[in-house]
Order: structure tokens, then sequence, then C-alpha cells
């Protein structure tokens, strides 16, 4: 298969690293690539989604694989289906289960699917009365895409009512001219990715991410700061989400969802149940970083199973143990990153600790690797000792503008495996 993957950051990288692997794969395009990970396809210019589609039926391009949401909110794998190549992505019509927060509720409410409740507001005159119906702290989301930046808790009226009238008045533009409000949910979260084929949902073992970009979840809300799989869950728990997946897979062929795609299930473990948050339809950014590292199977061939609408024949074999990704940013992520910090000594770090690298913001001069976006590196590794290899490695990164959390992932849990290994123990210190 030739297969062409767009975008630009860390989950796109990873998802060229795992399609490399496949004995599958004739040839591997890229659009719009970053200058960590460019070397690994022949990379595609174009102006526009129209031009690419065409470029790509010349090249015979089997199969498109679109990464980030705005793409897919644009229309690209509608202009992919005009010359008959078929895309990991749903056009435009389903691409708003992401790409408008109302337009997921909507769907939740039609389906039966457990989700806070929630109030609509188009106009700044009616803050106060749309408030007066919840309770502090109180859930806040622009409606549209705002680059994982636009929902705010809270925790005050005032701050409400202020956070409220900035959305509106354009702090995201048209994105926030339409806001969600929520009532708050406790609880740990989870990260659930599925395949859908029009027909079948194949879904990836639950995942954790970090969205906030302090340890101890704090500070601002982030694109996400690191993630981990799997992620333990009891009995109950376990039902639940199988309840859940089949309630999704339900809902999905009631609307007649015909796209071969993600459908990404941000949840919550609440004391009433299982809650859904929010619907992503494209891999998680940074949760797709360790599924595909400890992910047993041949992506590829997955796809190529989905778009012939084969997915409940599939099987998806997973690694033992645990893969974990930490995310570095650069300073003042993510309201205003510091751009142009070099980054020295990439390659040592990767050979002395073992870990795994993909590149999200950066840019390459004059052999030189620089930073040039808000999240920069996201590290991974899998197995016994894995967070303290990445830890490691992180703490020698020469790379002075660097943030990143120290609690990304189960320490007891990571414990409890690596004392199987003593060998592991006596190195790690655990």
């Amino acid at each position: 298969m030739k297969v062409l993957i767009y975008g630009s950051g860390a989950r796109e990288h990873a998802l060229a690293w795992k399609i490399k692997q496949s004995p599958l794969l004739e040839k591997l395009y890229l659009c719009k690539p970053n200058d960590g990970f460019s070397e690994l396809g022949e990379v595609l210019e174009s102006e526009n989604f129209t031009e690419l589609a065409e470029i790509s039926r010349e090249k015979e391009i089997d199969l498109l694989v679109a990464g980030p949401e705005d793409p897919l909110v644009n229309g690209i794998v509608d202009e992919f289906k005009k010359v008959g190549i078929p895309a990991i992505g749903p056009g435009k019509d389903w691409a708003m289960l992401e790409g408008s927060k109302s337009f997921a509720k909507k769907f939740m409410q039609r389906n039966n699917i457990p989700t806070a409740s929630y109030e609509i507001i188009t106009d700044i005159k009616d803050v106060y009365n749309v408030l007066e119906k919840f309770t502090v702290p109180v859930v806040l989301k622009a409606d549209g895409l705002a680059a994982g930046k636009g929902v705010h808790i809270a925790n005050t009226r005032l701050d409400a009512e202020r956070t409220l009238e900035e959305f509106l008045q354009g702090k995201f533009n048209e994105a926030s001219q339409k806001v969600v409000v929520e009532e708050f949910l406790e609880g740990p979260e989870l990260s659930l990715i599925a395949l859908w084929d029009g027909n079948n949902l194949l879904p990836f073992i639950p995942a954790r991410d970090y969205k906030k970009l302090e340890e101890g979840d704090k500070g601002p809300n982030t694109g996400g700061m690191g993630s981990y799989c799997p992620v333990s869950l009891d009995l109950k728990e376990y039902q639940e989400l199988e309840q859940y997946i089949k309630k999704l897979e339900t809902a999905l062929k009631n609307e007649k969802a015909d796209f071969t795609g993600v459908v990404y299930s941000g949840l919550i473990m609440t004391k009433e149940g299982l809650k859904v948050l929010e619907y992503n339809m494209r891999f998680g950014d940074p949760e797709i970083q360790p599924l595909l590292m400890h992910l047993d199977s041949d992506l590829l061939e997955i796809f190529a199973m989905a778009v012939n609408k084969e997915l409940d024949k599939a099987g998806l074999k997973w690694k033992s143990g645990q893969t974990f990704c930490v995310v570095a940013a650069a300073q003042g992520y993510p309201q205003s990153p510091e751009k142009g910090g070099e980054i020295k000594n990439i390659e040592e770090i990767i050979k002395d600790h073992d870990v795994t690298v993909f590149f999200a913001g950066v840019k390459k001069q004059d052999g030189k690797l620089f930073a040039n976006g808000g999240r920069v590196l996201s590290i991974c590794q899998t197995g016994p000792c894995a967070q303290k290899y990445i830890y490691d490695a992180l703490s020698e990164l020469d790379f002075c503008d660097k943030v990143y959390r120290k609690d990304i992932g189960e320490v007891s849990l990571s414990k409890e495996v690596c004392r199987k290994n003593e060998k592991c123990c006596d190195s790690c210190g655990f």
C-alpha cells in the first residue's frame, strides 16, 4: 500500500513510525511533517486539499491518514473521497462530533449516552441567567476547535462570568461565539480510542492523559503533557467500559455514521458511573504515542481491514506491562511558548536511556535542532523501569527552556511490575 499521513505533530510522527514497520507498506508519503520526522517518507507540498487529493491520485496513493482535527473539520477527507482515495478519518459531517461541543452533546442526548448536564449560550446578555442554573465549580467549553485550550473550569461565580464574557467576545474567534456550560464532574478520567468502519467498532486499550500543565493537575489546560497505557481498572469499571462501548457502537449504527476513522471518547469515572466528557474524531495526542508503542499488531493491516469494513474480524495484540509518554514543552506553554531554544543532545539521550522520541514543535537549521512550538518532544518507553528511563533522559536533555510534568503514570503499579525483575530492581532502585 502507498500511504499518505497528513500532519506535523508527535501524533503523526508516531503514526509514521508504526506504519513504517508494516510489511504491507510500499511507500510512505507525508504532508506538512515537522523537521524531526520528514525523512521517514516523501514529502508532498500542496496549497489546498483539492490539489493534494489530485496529487495523491496521480501517485496512486491507497490511503490517507489524517492526523489533526482542523483538516478533518475543513473537509480533507471529502476531497480525497471525490478522487476515490479512502481515508482514516470522517468527512465534514461527522468531524462535527469534535468540531462542535453542542453537536456532540445533542448526539449523546439522542442516544442516552451519560454526560454532564449542560446549557448552550450564544448571547452575552444570558450569562447571568445561565450561570444561575449551575453551582461552582462549573465547566465552560468553547463550542468549536480551540487547539485543546478552549476548556475552562471556573471555581468562582465571578471567574465564570468573566470567562464567559471573554469567550463570547471572541477569545477563540468563531470557536467561542457559542459556549457550552456544563456541570463539573469529578473522578479519574480515561481516554478510549476506537476505530470505526461504518459497521463495527474496534476499541484500543484504555489510556490516560494529563491535560493540566503542572504536577497534581494544577495550572492551565494544555493539549496534553503526558499519557500512559493500559490503565488499571477494577471489574466494575471494566464492565461499565464494555457497556459504554456497546452503547456507542449502537449509537453510531442508529445514526448511520458512514465513515471510516477514529472515535475518541474522553471519559470520566464518577460516583454515579461512567460519563462522557467529549468526543474527538482523530487519534489523541499524546495518548496515541504510548498506545502505538504498546500495540503488538500491524497497524496498517488494521487500517486496511477498516477500509474494507472488516473490523469485526480484526483483533489487537498488546505488549505486557505499561507504556509511558512524557511531553517536553517550551517555556511559556500554553499561553505564549518561547521558540528558538536549541535541543543539543537528543541523539545521546535516545541512545543512553533507550527511549523513543517523537518530535512535535521542532525545526532544523544548519544541522541543529530548535524548539518551534509549544509541545516540543514526546519521550516514550515501555516495560519495567520505563518511567525511570524517561525521567533520566529528560533530566539530562540539554534543552534549557523545557517544561515537563514529573508525575505521569501509575507509580505504584510500575513498581509492582518492576519487582518481578530483580536485576532491573537493582539497577533502578525500585
